[in-house]
């Protein structure tokens, strides 16, 4: 059960941030305002494609040393060989490490090890957990034997993330800020503070038992709203210290390959009223770079293309109340094996 009763949530309000989702206010905050990242490392997931691949290109042409963590190794590759070639400015660097297939959580530890070996004696200052995965059928099923959502968006980037905090909580580098990528399909998530609290992996329940796909989506994102503050107030002491920001972002409605598994018509609706994917490196990169972000902004909910709003008010109010740290604790039981 969650840690409180959940307060009531305004549907108008629901419907205010799902229609700000299509019609959002322009970037402001745009490649050419970003600083130089010369001597800098981000750690970015799911890079081969989408959003990933345009915030590698973003970061490596501000000369980053960029990680970019896929699942096909050949894809990073091909993926990282375009944007070397199109940036033939950048002082910077792309490492490819593949292999990190978030529904197998026993590979997440090895990939964790090659990051450590890519990076060396080099400061991390970004990490950005943008892999993910929505789809369209509730019936999928991890190796681990969880519903492939919440596995894939929650329990496999909290795991790669205690894998790099060794790496990552130094006071090494100006810049430390981490970016959990969400969703405004949060807001469809479960009733009481956005999870199932019985049964958030569905294990215990046939297939058949569970919730509509998107419900289940709106959960795993609603996690990653909760894995942004949770995780800074783990580490409050040296989060403090070092001046890191871990905040929560909704790239916006975008035509990536998240909708690859969607119908024929489906994808025709989507390529006609989302937004190019560019826009959604926007509102990462946001969250990873602007400079009004201190550490009192710890576990904001970043929105398009670049803002900050506040999520459901159920999930706003588990930011403060405990409900967030109680999720981390479901997600850290979870994982503790593959530690």
């Amino acid at each position: 059960m969650s840690t409180t009763s959940a307060p009531a949530y305004s549907k108008l309000k629901m419907l205010y941030e799902l229609y700000y989702g299509f019609f959002p206010n322009k970037p402001t905050f745009t490649p050419e305002d970003y600083p130089d990242l010369a001597g800098k490392t981000a750690v970015v997931t799911g890079c081969n494609t989408g959003i990933g691949l345009h915030v590698v290109e973003y970061l490596y042409k501000k000369n980053c040393n960029v990680i970019g963590v896929v699942r096909t190794e050949s894809k990073g590759i091909a993926a990282r060989d375009k944007i070397v070639k199109e940036c033939p400015e950048s002082k910077g660097s792309i490492s490819i490490v593949g292999g990190c297939d978030f529904c197998d959580l026993s590979l997440i530890k090895d990939t964790g090890v090659k990051v450590k070996e890519i990076l060396g004696d080099k400061p991390l200052s970004i990490i950005i957990h943008n892999a993910g995965l929505m789809a369209s059928s509730n019936q999928l099923t991890s190796k681990q034997g969880y519903e492939l959502m919440f596995q894939t968006n929650c329990l496999g980037p909290q795991l790669l993330q205690h894998f790099l905090d060794s790496l990552f909580l130094k006071k090494d580098s100006d810049l430390k800020r981490i970016v959990w990528v969400s969703s405004g399909a949060h807001l469809l998530g479960f009733k009481d503070y956005g999870i199932n609290w019985e049964d958030p992996c569905f294990e215990k329940v046939s297939k058949n038992q569970r919730a509509h796909a998107a419900v289940l989506y709106g959960q795993s994102k609603t996690g990653n709203i909760y894995q942004a503050n949770a995780w800074a107030s783990k580490h409050k002491e040296i989060v403090e210290e070092i001046g890191c920001v871990s905040v929560s972002c909704y790239p916006g409605n975008l035509k990536t390959d998240l909708q690859r598994d969607w119908s024929r018509i489906g994808r025709w609706i989507g390529n006609r009223i989302f937004w190019d994917g560019n826009y959604g490196a926007y509102s990462e990169l946001y969250g990873a770079l602007y400079p009004g972000l201190s550490t009192k902004d710890q576990g904001v909910y970043i929105v398009p293309f670049g803002e900050i709003h506040d999520p459901r008010e159920d999930v706003k109010a588990g930011l403060s109340n405990g409900t967030d740290l109680k999720f981390w604790d479901i997600v850290e039981e979870k994982i503790s094996p593959f530690f």
